[in-house]
């Protein structure tokens, strides 16, 4: 047997087929918009490649060869695969539909990430999505995540941050508390007030407030320290206290009056929010899809 064709070669099985569908090179090629040498050449290059003759060949007629059957049998079937896997992952592509795997940090996954979710979904009935709730380092590769939601500057050089939005914490207290406290003219006065506050598991607490041109650097050592902001807004509605809290956790409860800002001439950094995925990794239409549906989510409902 000689050399056998790629089995990628599909351009060659197409125009076979063709030329058998037709009966004769010059109908082929004139169904190509190709020359009719450029037909003659390319299946003579076929049967090298293949090792057989696949067709009969007179200056009136042009038949197929025992094996010239069979394979145009196989040719024609395989191209119908071609084009229905073609037409698959375009219709798919058009209507969005599979699985996307996310992680969020604990404090985002009710008031932020549940309502963004909710409304990608209802927008492509046909995807599902995964979230993985943790404040852990999340390696994307390692645990088959798609997008990572990530606060803060990102570190890791192998990621790529698509940024999304931005969020600004508070200085935040109840105001029974504040009662009790008396006046609090300056942050350097706060440290005796924070009582409880968040930190990941690693670092120590650090803030730094701004106002104008001066700024304050604290390192609080409150009794109760927490990675999760849900319980440092309950110490804080319970009058632990005076602490900070992301303006989309806070906002409503300073609404209902139940805790009151702080010093607010006096403002943390905004810190960055963004979706991570690695550098290296092509992104599915789906997994595009939904890192765009967060930015424009985002840009309608800010978090600062």
């Amino acid at each position: 047997m000689g050399k056998k064709m790629k089995s990628s070669d599909k351009n060659a099985m197409a125009l076979y087929v063709r030329v058998v569908d037709c009966g004769s090179f010059s109908k082929a090629a004139l169904r190509e918009a190709v020359p009719v040498s450029t037909v003659s050449r390319k299946i003579a290059d076929l049967e090298q490649h293949l090792g057989v003759r696949l067709l009969e060949r007179s200056t009136r007629q042009l038949r197929t060869t025992e094996m010239g059957q069979l394979y145009f049998e196989h040719c024609r079937r395989g191209l119908a695969e071609f084009d229905a896997a073609d037409a698959a992952l375009t219709d798919r592509q058009a209507r969005l539909s599979g699985r996307i795997r996310i992680s969020v940090p604990p404090t985002m996954s009710d008031l932020v990430v549940l309502p963004l979710v909710s409304a990608f979904l209802t927008l492509h009935p046909d995807v599902s999505v995964q979230c993985l709730v943790t404040e852990r380092f999340i390696d994307p590769i390692g645990d088959d995540i798609d997008l990572a939601l990530r606060v803060g500057k990102l570190d890791d050089s192998s990621l790529i941050a698509a940024p999304v939005s931005r969020h600004r914490p508070r200085l935040l207290a109840s105001p029974s508390y504040l009662a009790a406290a008396g006046e609090i003219g300056h942050p350097a006065l706060l440290a005796a007030h924070v009582q409880v506050a968040f930190s990941r598991w690693e670092r120590p607490i650090r803030w730094t407030l701004r106002s104008g041109t001066e700024s304050c650097r604290l390192e609080p050592a409150p009794r109760l320290v927490i990675n999760d902001y849900a319980g440092v807004l309950h110490g804080l509605l319970q009058g632990a206290g005076i602490s900070e809290l992301p303006t989309f956790i806070g906002a409503q409860p300073v609404r209902d009056g139940r805790l009151v800002e702080v010093l607010p001439e006096w403002q943390f950094e905004a810190q960055p929010v963004a979706m991570a995925y690695p550098s290296g990794k092509h992104l599915s239409s789906l997994v595009r899809a939904f890192k765009e549906h967060c930015q424009r989510y985002f840009d309608e409902h800010p978090l600062a």
